[in-house]
């Protein structure tokens, strides 16, 4: 077994933006065999990484997928990992601005910084994937920045996409990855005293899933990311509501385990019914699995479903 899913790239950081003196990185890895090819682009995947909004980091091993990097060992590809400000500490307007300025920061910066590289991002074939909360950020670099981001293809992975569901916003005791948070009245004061301690102008971008898991499990309980993803003055942050007025999207793949215990199918479910109503000659692929949230990262491309989730993407992204 590798020490790590990353050791068979090359590794750069960038900041592409600061707030408050905290610099919100990027991290593009390169498949060290292409170092050395003659100099040429190569296929870029953008990933979104997972945790709720809340935990993780850009490149959290955890929960990223094996057969992910995988296309781009074998099949050349560049990996791009950005940051996002997480939750409570930012408002989700903020982390899709977060989202917006990583656009334009890949297309209008990076290809300045890699004139000398070898082997470099092509930005007119990206790819944009994302588990869980990336799943979100992966659709909604889709919808509203398509001009922008000029995506080809979009893989969803558990994605929080139509949070208009019971599960989402109503609270109650519920199992969450087979254990149960805090009862309700505990869950709902430590998800309070938390956000009552944000000191001003704290930006955080990684979070210890272990030293907060129990935080995150008490935010899902007490249906907190629904209302925080649900703004009434901020419709741009509801992805169905998005979706009502969308004018393009490129052809996705969404993945989802028919039991997940933190985002219920219905969320990916109900966004695939949307989209064939307002956007129905949108190629989609919908691939639900049994397993937990985060299942997918414990498969890899031996399985079916899995290989013909890839060559959907192959087929929209050359």
């Amino acid at each position: 077994m590798p020490s790590s899913k990353l050791e068979s790239f090359d590794r750069v950081d960038f900041d592409f933006k600061n707030i408050h003196g905290h610099g919100l990185k990027t991290s593009i890895l390169v498949p060290r065999k292409l170092q050395s090819k003659p100099r040429e682009s190569y296929p870029t995947i953008v990933n979104w990484h997972g945790g709720g909004f809340i935990v993780g980091d850009r490149l959290y091993e955890g929960w990223l997928p094996m057969w992910l990097l995988d296309i781009c060992l074998t099949d050349s590809a560049i990996f791009i990992a950005p940051d996002y400000r997480l939750l409570p500490e930012a408002t989700a307007a903020e982390v899709l601005e977060d989202v917006e300025d990583f656009w334009h920061w890949l297309h209008d910066t990076l290809p300045k910084l890699t004139t000398t590289w070898n082997a470099f991002p092509d930005l007119t074939r990206l790819a944009c994937t994302g588990q869980s909360a990336g799943g979100y950020l992966a659709v909604q670099s889709a919808l509203l920045f398509h001009e922008l981001s000029q995506i080809k293809v979009v893989a969803s992975m558990g994605g929080s996409l139509n949070t208009d569901i019971p599960h989402c916003r109503i609270p109650g005791p519920r199992v969450i990855l087979g254990k149960r948070p805090p009862p309700p009245g505990k869950a709902e004061s430590i998800v309070r005293k938390y956000v009552r301690n944000i000191k001003p102008q704290t930006v955080r971008t990684s979070g210890n899933v272990v030293e907060m898991w129990d935080f995150l499990t008490c935010v899902l309980q007490q249906a907190y990311l629904a209302r925080w993803l649900r703004a009434k003055e901020k419709e741009e942050l509801d992805v169905m509501k998005v979706l009502e007025s969308a004018k393009n999207m490129p052809p996705i793949w969404l993945i989802h385990g028919e039991q997940d215990s933190v985002v219920p199918p219905l969320c990916s479910i109900g966004f695939v019914e949307k989209l064939k109503q307002t956007l129905p000659d949108v190629p989609v692929l919908m691939s639900l699995q049994p397993g937990d949230h985060g299942f997918e990262a414990m498969h890899d491309r031996k399985d079916q479903w899995i290989q013909e989730g890839v060559e959907f993407i192959k087929k929209y992204w050359p």
